[in-house]
């Protein structure tokens, strides 16, 4: 009671500085309560009315990239300025005081601002704000740009707290000029995105395919596998969207950002396509000759016959996948709809051709198992044959005598009938349906056509023997350029017939890991062919480029265009379409080489076509003197 007996005492200095501090202690105490208390109320009402919203970030989309790690699909930069809308509330307050209220009084002098009114003339004055910003950054940087109102007053609305896209894809020139001179705005920034870029633009573009940008409402955009594989495999290469969690107040501004899970980039994936045989491939594919004068419509496939890869697969007309992440001009779009032209259809795989005489090569297997056919015996061609129902089907090779080996390459249909009809459907149906024709080509249920092949079950039916003349030639049925291409590296190889392969493994860029789709060399059949059959067709498809007699000969021995040290064994084939009334050709062209150690298959088809010697084989010509070519530096290194 020290204090107390002291303050009983007259001692006014001590008595001043004892009350001061009871009354500093009091304010303090007074100011905790505040704070504790009052404040805690006020803070909670306040941290009642903020929300938490998910913003997306999406992910750096994968890599797809050909069998040496060349790149087919991969990523560029886009710069595009933003505008921080909830760090411009004081322009927008001080445009609708200063302008835009005044103004609706004055013409509205008996009107009340009500609650709704005030929330109109808030927009209207946002809009005024950015508009003019978006004026002059447009006349700064010489890109003319307008402000699109539905699509910022949506935003304004319900994504404030979103950065608003001011203008898009900056060039390098307008970068620069930006960082110069804009980037110290206080609610402007150069935002980067990744943009899926094509750098080889049509290149594979058929089997590569394309994404489409989708319009982030409450983030930036996204883009998402609309064709071909991009689609196929849109869930790995497009990889796991980060999270950024924002606090917006009530009136959906951003207050802060509390927490954020970055993105995890798309896995890479590679095909089984070689870059420059593509190349090459496309560019001997649009070369073919047509008869029709339009741009040529056709597919072209290179396949490894020792495992199955498809090393090009090519469609003409083709597509720049470009376009569809820059935005299709309306000139493109209606060349992209040509129903005439249909340039986005994989003609490749989706195709359905008759083979034509290239089918001949399972009429000849089937009649000389069936024993009807003695590859040595002469057979006389009137230029002609009548079928039973008489339908007459002329022969574009000349009248004369025929044993198998001259009808093989000069490619007489007279012959193959006349045999094909003494095999009978049931056996060549029985030979085709060995080598899988009428069946898809990938066993996880790939985009393709089956094609129209009869089947055991059908042959009477469906199928009646008054169409065995047609089909022992290649007419009637039908097949895709890949199914055929795969016939023919079955017979390059004695039989092995793979299943073909275009893509080849997933590659994490951030392990390194590696997961195989598909192993090379997967075996989808030994086709039972008897050796001593085999090689007549081997050497009969040798003569059809190397006997001067022989229908694609002239593409192979070509001084002018050049010709190839190769030895190809191939069969040309020339099939008639008929639509509307109107007839016209569809041309193949089948190849294996070199002879000795097959390594490729090649197969070309052209519609519209002249012959299949002159319409596919120069093309297929060019192709393995691409080959060739790109070989010379491997057997230099060795």
């Amino acid at each position: 009671m020290f204090v107390f007996d002291q303050l009983k005492r007259n001692d006014r200095p001590l008595r001043i500085v004892a009350f001061s501090l009871l009354g500093g202690m009091f304010l303090l105490l007074a100011g905790l309560w505040h704070v504790q208390i009052m404040s805690a109320r006020a803070s909670q009402k306040k941290q009642e009315k903020n929300s938490l919203r998910q913003i997306s970030i999406p992910a750096v989309r994968g890599k797809i990239l050909d069998r040496n790690g060349r790149v087919l699909a991969d990523n560029l930069p886009r710069y595009d300025v933003v505008l921080f809308l909830e760090e411009m509330r004081a322009a927008f307050y001080q445009e609708r005081t200063n302008a835009v209220l005044p103004e609706y009084r004055r013409q509205n002098p008996t009107n009340k601002v009500t609650s709704a009114v005030k929330s109109r003339l808030e927009e209207e004055a946002a809009y005024r704000v950015v508009s003019n910003i978006t004026g002059k950054v447009s006349t700064f940087l010489g890109q003319p740009t307008t402000l699109d109102r539905h699509a910022f007053v949506r935003r304004y609305n319900d994504f404030t707290y979103v950065p608003f896209p001011v203008m898009a894809n900056l060039n390098p020139k307008q970068v620069a000029r930006f960082a110069e001179q804009l980037s110290d705005h206080p609610s402007m920034e150069l935002q980067v995105q990744p943009v899926r870029n094509y750098p080889n633009g049509s290149a594979a573009a058929h089997l590569v395919g394309y994404v489409q940008r989708q319009r982030g409402a409450g983030g930036p955009d996204d883009f998402l596998g609309i064709n071909g594989l991009e689609k196929k495999f849109d869930q790995q290469l497009h990889g796991a969207p980060g999270t950024n969690w924002v606090v917006i107040n009530s009136a959906g501004y951003r207050q802060s950002e509390q927490a954020e899970v970055p993105a995890e980039p798309g896995q890479d994936l590679y095909l089984t396509i070689d870059l420059p045989i593509q190349q090459a491939t496309e560019k001997a594919l649009a070369r073919c000759m047509v008869t029709d004068g339009n741009p040529v419509r056709g597919a072209a496939v290179v396949m490894d016959v020792n495992n199955g890869d498809i090393l090009a697969l090519a469609s003409a007309p083709a597509f720049d996948p470009n376009g569809y992440v820059t935005g299709l001009s309306a000139a493109d779009q209606a060349r992209l709809e040509d129903p005439k032209y249909t340039p986005e259809f994989n003609r490749a795989l989706l195709g359905k051709y008759p083979p034509g005489s290239t089918f001949k090569i399972i009429t000849a297997l089937a009649c000389l198992e069936s024993g009807v056919m003695d590859p040595k015996e002469q057979y006389y061609s009137e230029g002609e044959f009548k079928v039973q129902n008489g339908h007459t089907i002329h022969d574009e090779a000349p009248p004369g005598y025929y044993d198998f080996h001259r009808a093989f390459y000069k490619s007489s249909n007279t012959y193959f009938i006349f045999y094909g009809l003494k095999a009978g459907l049931a056996k060549i149906s029985e030979v085709g349906r060995r080598f899988h024709f009428g069946e898809k080509t990938d066993p996880e249920g790939r985009q393709e056509i089956v094609g129209d092949f009869p089947r055991p079950e059908e042959i009477g039916k469906k199928w009646n023997k008054h169409q065995t003349a047609d089909i022992s030639i290649g007419q009637e049925i039908t097949v895709s350029p890949v199914q055929l291409v795969s016939f023919t590296a079955a017979i390059a190889t004695g039989g092995k017939m793979f299943w073909p392969r275009m893509v080849s493994h997933l590659k994490s860029p951030e392990s390194g890991e590696d997961k195989l789709i598909h192993p090379p060399g997967r075996l989808r059949d030994q086709v039972r062919i008897n050796s001593q059959h085999l090689e007549l067709i081997h050497q009969a498809m040798l003569a059809d480029t190397e006997n001067p007699d022989a229908s694609a000969y002239a593409a192979f021995h070509n001084k002018r265009e050049g010709t190839t040290a190769f030895h190809v064994a191939g069969k040309t084939g020339t099939a008639e379409l008929k639509s509307g009334g109107v007839k016209t050709k569809v041309t193949t062209f089948l190849s294996y080489a070199p002879f000795d150690h097959p390594r490729y298959a090649v197969v070309v088809t052209v519609e519209h076509g002249s012959f299949g010697g002159t319409s596919c084989a120069p093309a297929a010509c060019a192709i393995y003197r691409a080959l060739e070519k790109l070989e010379a530096p491997q057997v230099a290194k060795n």
